[in-house]
């Protein structure tokens, strides 16, 4: 879906580190670095695709490994991740300091195939689900659960103005919702608790039928319910959906993110995070 990416190995120095939700925290690294590893541009941190991932660590730290951790949106200097407190990898890099150093490693994965993009009309065509209106224009959803709305935002952040409707849903509160409202045509939120937006779950304001091509990211839950949904919508829109699994390389090496698809197993990882749901085994 995306070509080969040059990746990085480094320490990157902690910018700031801020509260936003509920155990979400805003973690910003400067992207110059002194090299440690690297087989990518010298010094700085290459740009992400967007729905690519990093693999973190704090320094110093009482973990092995890295934890993986999508990208929410980088400028020139900066690249910033939304992290959610969850373990003991997570809950040291939530507690860094500006000017500490975190490990590094990526950009990793593959990334969302864009509307727009000259690829999407053969991947349509060639789909289990393809468009029944060849020329009208793509409608869009892009779909964001929990902390699984940081790389869909990232994503949105990048398509042009008034392209697509984007849905959130919480459990409380919000986050990661930074010039959306700017651009998408309808932003719908949801909360369980009734916080923000509407009370109730995705399923609650999703309308499968509204659509050609969908993107998600969430826990699994709501990932099975999109797939669901959309297989059995008489529109039968084109789904992606970028998969939240549990890493330990990173790399493709352990086998530890193995997904099951019609194609057979395939590593998150490298092989992803980023699937047709059409393909996917959940």
């Amino acid at each position: 879906m995306c070509s080969p990416y040059p990746k990085v190995a480094c320490a990157a120095t902690v910018e700031s580190i801020q509260p936003v939700g509920t155990d979400v925290f805003s973690l910003v690294l400067v992207r110059q670095f002194t090299p440690v590893s690297t087989c990518g541009d010298r010094g700085i941190i290459p740009e992400p695709i967007p729905g690519q991932f990093f693999m973190l660590r704090a320094r110093p730290s009482g973990v092995l490994l890295g934890r993986p951790i999508s990208v929410y949106c980088y400028d020139d200097r900066t690249i910033t991740f939304l992290i959610l407190k969850k373990g003991k990898g997570t809950s040291e890099l939530c507690s860094v300091s500006p000017g500490q150093q975190v490990d590094i490693i990526g950009p990793i994965g593959n990334c969302f195939l864009r509307p727009d993009s000259s690829e999407i009309e053969e991947v349509i065509k060639t789909a289990i689900t393809p468009r029944t209106e060849e020329s009208a224009e793509l409608s869009v959803a892009v779909i964001g659960g929990g902390i699984g709305v940081a790389p869909v935002a990232g994503f949105a952040l990048s398509l042009p103005p008034g392209t697509f409707d984007f849905y959130a849903s919480f459990r409380t509160g919000t986050y990661g919702l930074d010039g959306i409202a700017a651009i998408a045509k309808n932003v719908i939120i949801t909360t369980e608790d009734g916080s923000f937006g509407d009370r109730g779950m995705l399923s609650d304001v999703f309308n499968p039928e509204l659509y050609d091509l969908v993107y998600a990211c969430g826990p699994t839950p709501m990932l099975k319910y999109i797939q669901s949904a959309c297989k059995n919508a008489s529109r039968h829109p084109l789904v992606y959906l970028s998969l939240e699994q549990h890493m330990a390389c990173g790399a493709g090496a352990c086998l530890g993110c193995t997904i099951q698809t019609i194609h057979g197993n395939k590593r998150c990882c490298v092989d992803g995070p980023v699937f047709i749901a059409a393909e996917v085994i959940l």
